[in-house]
């Protein structure tokens, strides 16, 4: 307890470093306050779940997940070394890069109950959904691409019934759901300029061989992460490295939570 108490004292004379947040705080500027549109036909606005924030989305296993190693308890956070920052017992809630790829952008969700069994052929499962729902799913006839490690080599596409439409200049990362490996299946990354070209899309996908089972309604399928266009150039400065290191002697100073206090910028998907 006197440890903790200590730590909490000491950060109080720590100097502040300005993470410019003001520029996110109630900012006007139509440049940081962006609207994402998304529009289905008229026969599935009833019948299939529209996109929602990844943020909204978060899984169980996360939620249950401790804020310490052992529970929530500040009173059982402890040092686990004497090297300063990343020395504490934290959870992974407390990484704030993992957070944000977490909850970036929206998710996409699968509208219907998906049913996969296993077959007398190792690589054909059956796959079906409730009948009364729209399609979500169909097959193609070849691959084209590798087929991911522990997967049926069978060419799935999620077939989308909801277009994107972003502000001009901005394009959507369309990619498996971020962070969730505990999904049983994998879905493949692209890439579309949907300022411009707003409709629906089929997204490839492929099925874990290990499940057996029902994908429930409203499972995440993708995440949708607009991002802005821009042409980059890719150049080498080491003289970087002077601020660098000092960053990571600043962090020296906390036990945990330097970043999120002072290099961290909040990011918002509504």
């Amino acid at each position: 307890m006197d440890r903790i108490k200590s730590f909490y004292i000491a950060k109080r004379y720590i100097s502040k470093v300005d993470k410019k947040e003001h520029l996110y705080k109630n900012n006007k500027n139509n440049d940081l306050n962006l609207n994402i549109d998304f529009w289905t036909s008229e026969i599935y606005i009833d019948t299939t779940l529209s996109p929602v924030p990844a943020i909204e989305n978060l899984p169980k296993w996360w939620k249950d997940r401790p804020l310490y190693q052992i529970s929530d308890d500040p009173l059982d956070l402890r040092v686990m070394t004497n090297n300063g920052a990343d020395s504490a017992n934290i959870s992974v809630k407390h990484c704030m890069p993992y957070f944000d790829a977490l909850t970036a952008g929206y998710h996409y969700r699968l509208p219907t109950n998906v049913y996969v069994k296993k077959t007398d052929d190792e690589n054909l499962p059956s796959v079906t959904w409730d009948e009364d729902d729209p399609r979500p799913i169909e097959m193609r006839g070849h691959l084209e691409i590798p087929v991911p490690s522990g997967c049926y080599p069978i060419h799935f596409v999620w077939d989308m019934r909801w277009g994107t439409k972003t502000p001009e200049g901005w394009s959507v990362m369309i990619t498996h759901p971020v962070g969730r490996w505990d999904l049983p299946f994998i879905t493949m990354t692209a890439i579309q300029d949907s300022d411009v070209w707003f409709t629906n899309n089929v997204v490839t996908f492929f099925l874990r061989k290990d499940f057996e089972g029902v994908i429930p309604k409203g499972t995440p399928i993708m995440s949708l992460i607009p991002y802005k266009r821009a042409n980059w150039e890719m150049n080498i400065d080491h003289k970087l490295s002077n601020e660098g290191t000092w960053d990571l002697e600043r962090k020296r100073n906390y036990i945990y939570g330097f970043y999120k206090k002072h290099r961290w910028i909040r990011k918002k998907y509504r």
